[in-house]
């Protein structure tokens, strides 16, 4: 029983690491002290790597990948000039791929045909959204919406699944998927409207959505893989 307390005792103080890491990514962007939100956003995926090894008894290593590309697409957006957050957005393509890989193999039943129906609301959304800015047209722009179909797919998979069976798996994946989705909204707006109003506070938001968001992706692996594991014993 001491063991089981101090095993969750460590992961709790990571956790509480993890989100004061967060704020304090939000605090040192709102005062503009770039070392400290450099720093944070490195340390960010490295604490919720540390988490999954010591939660998880899988250890999938799709999801030590998808930690290593979320560190990349941190340090591409610090550095967001045009060359880097193009650069940021393919490897964020490449991550939303690793997602969708992880969801659909530790999904237990897969109806493609509700997924894609469940998907047809957030195309239209980033379909309308892409449209509205088709002034704005350059091979940045279109990677950013494939991006999108891509997050689309992930919020089709989890509302799918949550109107299936509402466990606690299929939960946290669609907060999950409504955060990534929340995400990509602040991504075009920051990105193409810059020039129109002030932005800095969606960039504050961004970063709260991107910390909530792959957390609770954490929560719907370790919820998935525990599943799994009970199917076996």
């Amino acid at each position: 029983m001491l063991l089981t307390k101090e095993f969750l005792n460590k992961v709790n103080i990571l956790i509480i690491a993890y989100f004061s890491i967060a704020f304090i990514e939000v605090f040192a962007q709102y005062f503009s002290c770039s070392t400290i939100v450099q720093l944070s956003r490195i340390a960010a995926p490295l604490l919720l790597a540390t988490i999954y090894k010591i939660k998880s008894e899988s250890q999938n290593p799709f999801f030590y990948v998808l930690m290593v590309l979320f560190l990349v697409t941190n340090l591409l957006f610090f550095y967001s000039d045009t060359h880097n957050f193009f650069l940021a957005i393919v490897i964020s393509i490449i991550q939303r791929m690793v997602m969708l890989l992880l969801i659909i193999r530790l999904m237990s039943e897969k109806n493609y045909g509700r997924i894609v129906l469940a998907a047809i609301p957030f195309l239209f959304i980033f379909y309308y959204l892409n449209s509205v800015t088709s002034e704005f047209a350059a091979i940045e722009f279109n990677t950013l919406f494939f991006q999108s179909i891509l997050v689309s797919f992930i919020g089709g998979i989890s509302l799918a699944s949550y109107l299936k069976n509402d466990n606690r798996q299929n939960s946290w994946l669609l907060i999950s998927a409504l955060l990534f989705i929340g995400i990509q909204f602040v991504v075009f707006i920051e990105r193409y409207y810059y020039s129109v109003i002030s932005l800095s506070v969606f960039n504050l938001i961004g970063i709260l959505l991107s910390s909530c968001g792959y957390f609770t992706f954490y929560k719907f692996i370790i919820a998935a893989e525990k599943k799994d594991t009970n199917q076996y014993i």
